[in-house]
């Protein structure tokens, strides 16, 4: 087993080919056989920085009306997509660049290029006035909700006003304001996309099983002759600009304060750092896991931060480092600000006290060692890679942009890393700016008339191809370990990475005593280090609980397995606590605890669980008042329960071979042999609740919300792994139903979702939630409570096969990793269903008819939950609003 200090992999290295257009369009391809699909990422050389002055905005809108677009009378590009098996399609705008991003199977290679040539070629085609209103409203709404890094929107925006100058091209913001927003047409759009989506301004990326030698044929067939071009390439600026080093805006004389959507007070610090999209901006990797680790010591020492997290916002003139800090109260935020800043100068403090030198060199090779393995963590992602080589290669104008941003990751020393701090992270560069919990949402604007159905010259139906339906086929080997212990074996070949993930039953809703297991959550910790850090061997180690189960989760290179597998029986064996932990959980954690458990959302959450669960351990969400009354002894008992090894269950996927990980498994984990061998016994299922006319209704007052969070949920019957593909397919349904006339038709929301939940045991339920501007709840009410009514009245076998046909793309295209074989087949076994339910979903989604979804759709009908956070007014007229199922 490789000793501490030793990262060990193969070399990995992906064929490509470069292709740069005579038009000035530029097409990589990069061979990636994994499995049967295909990335494609295209990048265009324009984001929020494009935006005319008083609209800012536009980019955005733009990049949400490309996927609105409709050439020759067809259907949408969103629809057609997902029609051609596209498992994943999304878009984002930055400072500088708009991406697009698509994934399916590789049989449908030749389609989806030539979509993607026909969107980006002709970005409006068939986008009326219309559609552009019910988008725009859309994204106004989007400014108010929480985008994938968990930031309101507008925060963003008051971030780069504060970092940068009043006259520089990122003060301005990207997702726009009420009065930009509102200012805008769609001339404005069309105008913005004739300028910017050209293909010399466009870089395209696809990734994945691709054959190179037949590829330049598939290109010059499906691309529009005009972005092919003829001649000579053409010759293209430099798109990185030319200018002196930034600085940031002048600093405020007093603490900027706004308000938001947010559970507690959330306090901001920024540093402006040069720019990103080259290799020098490798260094930003470093900085950013350096930060993350050392100012976890800012909550021992102010009593209101409760937690800390650090993001890189990249662009080509500069680059913004955000250090987020959750408060408990926000009651002395300057204090707070300064106890952060004193943490980042302790991280690169030049003074060391004698024999501590050769600590600082331990720290930076063990950060250096994480940062190496998070870059090949990554690089299994097909979608994150080919973004990432997409972006490099557009902005360095190199197909060698990725490997060399690489090698210079490898090249950076302690020295280089402290320099740049010193020099970027100086405390008066920060900037730093308090979110207190608040509306302050902005003014209401008329809603669009809402649209008509698309008509379409012929009706889309749902592609299956041989890849999705062959996508959960692997072999899966089952070990049954003495000590009661069940382990999986998945060898998923392809780049030399491995992930381990480990779920014991139990999770959030079990304990005698409420609240313990939050306590066990926050304070439960490794107790023996005789296997090591993971940081010796650059190892991802990461823990959660959840409502049934607690999970763990290591990731590493190939080489390592042994010592993951050490240090994971470590963990799971010696997990305890102490009193001094317990004390600090009272003092520090259960404060803050307090204060989001009375913030609407988390009150709404409560109360709904509680309207479909009533009694039963699932209808139990903890509070602080809970964690408050827990003692050591309590959390003791806790762990003694539930940590054994006959409760745990583990998955090893990726690049392994069996026989020689067996050993290794028998050795540490088989070692472990606390407990009664038998796993603890799972709830048991809910009876369903009695039919009823009339829905029941909770609410939760957010006064003066200009955005309504609405819930729309039922209890359904206990779940199998037939039902669970019923179940997966009714969500799916009700999602394209909802966001269609949601979002699509009304734009009174960024994006309506529906999901089921399945819980150890057999408990399951279904909800379909979104946020809605206020004005509109009771109408959108109105609207989910007509899809309910359609789907269980009239329900057509082709929209069934289409929404058949998307669950098994997006199936597909989640299980390229090997995150992802560890993800559900550790759902299944909390669920209690055999590992070999994985390989059989495809028949079990197949043998699901419509009659059997109606049914079902009437029952939930019949259980309706139906929750409401918004301004007490609203609220009422939403209720009002709903009649009777």
């Amino acid at each position: 087993m490789p000793s501490r200090g030793q990262v060990v992999m193969r070399d990995v290295a992906f064929p490509l080919r470069d292709f740069r257009m005579p038009s000035g369009l530029r097409v990589v391809v990069e061979q990636d056989a994994r499995a049967p699909m295909v990335a494609m990422v295209a990048v265009v050389g324009t984001g929020g920085t494009g935006d005319p002055v008083g609209k800012e905005g536009l980019a955005h809108v733009v990049e949400h009306l490309v996927f609105r677009s409709r050439h020759a009378g067809s259907a949408s590009v969103w629809t057609r997509m997902e029609d051609t098996g596209a498992g994943y399609v999304n878009a984002f705008t930055g400072l500088d660049h708009t991406v697009y991003q698509t994934v399916g199977p590789k049989e449908s290679l030749s389609a989806l290029v030539k979509m993607e040539g026909q969107r980006l070629s002709s970005p409006l085609a068939g986008v009326t006035p219309e559609v552009f209103a019910a988008e725009r409203e859309a994204v106004r709404g989007n400014r108010c909700q929480r985008n994938e890094m968990g930031l309101v929107g507008r925060v963003f925006s008051w971030l780069n006003a504060a970092s940068f100058p009043p006259d520089h091209p990122y003060a301005r913001p990207v997702v726009g304001t009420h009065e930009s927003l509102t200012a805008m047409s769609l001339v404005d759009a069309q105008r913005f996309a004739r300028h910017h989506y050209r293909p010399d301004n466009i870089t395209l990326v696809i990734a994945g099983d691709v054959d190179l030698a037949a590829v330049e044929g598939v290109l010059l067939d499906n691309l529009p002759p005009e972005w092919v071009g003829t001649g000579a390439p053409l010759a293209l600026e430099p798109r990185m600009p030319n200018l002196p080093e930034p600085s940031p805006g002048p600093a405020s004389k007093k603490l900027v304060e706004h308000e938001a959507a947010v559970a507690s007070p959330e306090l901001f610090l920024t540093w402006v750092l040069p720019r990103s999209f080259d290799e020098a901006s490798a260094i930003h990797d470093f900085v950013q896991v350096n930060l993350d680790r050392s100012l976890s010591g800012a909550m021992f020492e102010d009593t209101d931060i409760a937690g800390a997290t650090t993001l890189v916002v990249p662009g080509t003139r500069a680059s913004m480092l955000v250090v987020r800090v959750a408060l408990t109260q926000g009651n002395h935020p300057e204090k707070s600000a300064q106890k952060v800043l004193d943490r980042i100068f302790e991280t690169w403090a030049q003074v060391i006290h004698p024999g501590d030198v050769l600590g600082r060199e331990f720290d930076f090779q063990a950060m250096r060692r994480n940062v190496v393995t998070g870059m090949v963590l990554e690089a299994e992602g097909l979608l994150a890679r080919t973004t990432r080589r997409a972006e490099l290669t557009h902005f360095m104008m190199d197909v060698r942009g990725y490997t060399r941003s690489q090698k210079a990751l490898m090249t950076i020393d302690g020295g280089k890393v402290t320099d740049f701090a010193y020099k970027w992270l100086q405390r008066e560069r920060a900037r730093v700016i308090l979110v207190r919990p608040g509306s302050n949402d902005g003014a209401a604007v008329a809603a669009p008339v809402a649209l008509a159905d698309e008509v379409l010259t012929e009706k889309p139906s749902g592609r299956v191809t041989p890849s999705m339906l062959a996508a959960t086929s692997s072999p899966v080997r089952v070990l049954k370990l003495d000590n009661g212990m069940e382990v999986l074996l998945v060898p998923r070949p392809g780049l030399p990475v491995v992930r381990v993930g480990a779920v014991l039953g139990g999770g959030a809703t079990f304990g005698v005593k409420p609240g313990v297991s939050e306590m066990v959550r926050f304070g439960a910790f490794r107790q023996s280090w005789f296997a090591g850090h993971g940081n010796h061997w650059g190892l991802h180690v990461s823990s959660g609980m959840r409502k049934d189960h607690q999970r763990f989760e290591v990731a590493g290179t190939s080489g390592n397995v042994g010592n993951m597998l050490a240090l994971l029986a470590e963990q799971l064996s010696t997990t305890g606590t102490v009193e001094r932990v317990v004390m600090y959980l009272q003092e520090q954690v259960v404060p803050w605890r307090k204060v989001l458990d009375q913030h609407p959302e988390m009150r709404a959450e409560r109360e709904l669980m509680r309207a479909l669960y009533g009694s039963h351990v699932y209808g139990y969400v903890p509070t602080g008042e809970q964690m408050e009354k827990v003692t050591q002894g309590d959390m003791e008992d806790w762990i003694d329960e539930v940590y054994r090894p006959a409760n745990t269950v583990v998955v090893i996927s990726g690049e392994f071979d069996p026989q020689t990980v067996e050993p290794l498994v028998r050795e540490y984990l088989g070692g472990w042999k606390d407990g009664p061998v038998a796993a603890l016994t799972p709830p048991p299922a809910p009876p369903l609740p009695a039919l009823s006319s009339r829905a029941t209704t909770v609410s939760v007052s957010r006064p003066g919300a200009s955005q309504g969070h609405l819930q729309v949920a039922c209890r359904l019957p206990t779940a199998t792994p037939e039902l669970e593909a019923r179940y997966a397919l009714m969500a799916e349904l009700l999602s394209t139903r909802t966001f269609d006339q949601v979002r699509s038709k009304q734009g009174a929301s960024y994006g309506f979702s529906a999901r089921s939940w399945l819980g150890r045991g057999g408990a399951a339920h279904l909800i379909v939630e979104g946020m809605v501007d206020s004005q509109r709840l009771a109408e959108t009410t109105r609207g989910i409570q007509t899809a309910f009514t359609t789907l269980a009245q009239k329900l057509e076998p082709a929209e069934v096969e289409r929404a058949r046909a998307r669950l098994l793309a997006r199936q597909a295209v989640s299980l390229i990793s090997s995150e992802a074989w560890v993800e559900e087949l550790l759902e299944a076994r909390v669920r209690g269903f055999p590992p070999e339910s994985l390989a059989q979903r495809p028949a079990y989604l197949q043998a699901v008819t419509a009659e059997a979804l109606k049914e079902e759709f009437s029952g939930c009908m019949k259980r309706w939950v139906v929750g409401v956070v918004a301004d007490e007014s609203q609220t009422r007229a939403t209720f009002q609003a709903l009649s009777a199922p």
